[in-house]
């Protein structure tokens, strides 16, 4: 399999609702499996921010404030200003989620995912992703996104780093237990045409 393929599984919503007629415990069996592998993502998504440091203190680069500052750039984020870097919120704000959202343009759906609600935890994560580049066209902030990249690698620092890493063991695990759930509809349905 090329390291890049996706693999899209099909009918999980359906198998799942048809199976919570005749199974609830094969239900909870599949969402264990998405449920323990969402955990062991966010675990080690976690882990990877607490170890962020740059030698003095807990922030990725030494000129990242570990406060907001007192009166925000208006420049900066539509005015908000640049996040202070906390490990504790960023590492809150890494969690896990069952929510049901649109995340292809062909209205694929995720089953389980993680996101990060940490402002800046999300810049961390991506920084760089575009080249730097914004709407205008113009360079922003090349010496920010070199520095971090060299030091963490380039975007998909925490996140998508543990989930890339990690992706075919899950895809497979994700894939075996739909497998099991489809099978044990299909064997309670044949079951009721007897």
């Amino acid at each position: 399999m090329a390291t890049d393929e996706v693999i899209v599984l099909t009918g999980i919503k359906e198998t799942l609702d048809a199976l919570k007629t005749f199974d609830k415990k094969a239900v909870a069996r599949f969402n264990k499996v998405i449920n323990s592998e969402l955990a062991t993502a966010e675990r080690d998504a976690h882990n990877i921010v607490r170890g962020i440091g740059n030698g003095s203190s807990d922030t990725p680069m030494s000129g990242w404030r570990s406060i907001d500052p007192a009166r925000p750039r208006k420049s900066s984020r539509g005015g908000a200003g640049w996040p202070a870097w906390n490990s504790s919120t960023v590492v809150a704000g890494i969690r896990k989620t069952k929510a049901q959202g649109k995340v292809r343009g062909d209205y694929t759906t995720s089953t389980g995912a993680l996101v990060n609600k940490s402002a800046a935890g999300a810049i961390f994560e991506v920084a760089g992703r575009n080249g730097g580049k914004r709407a205008t066209g113009r360079r922003s902030g090349d010496q920010f996104m070199r520095t971090l990249s060299a030091r963490f690698k380039p975007a998909s620092r925490s996140i998508w780093s543990v989930v890339d890493r990690d992706r075919r063991k899950i895809e497979q695990n994700v894939e075996r237990a739909l497998n099991e759930a489809k099978a044990e509809l299909q064997r309670h349905l044949d079951r009721e045409r007897d």
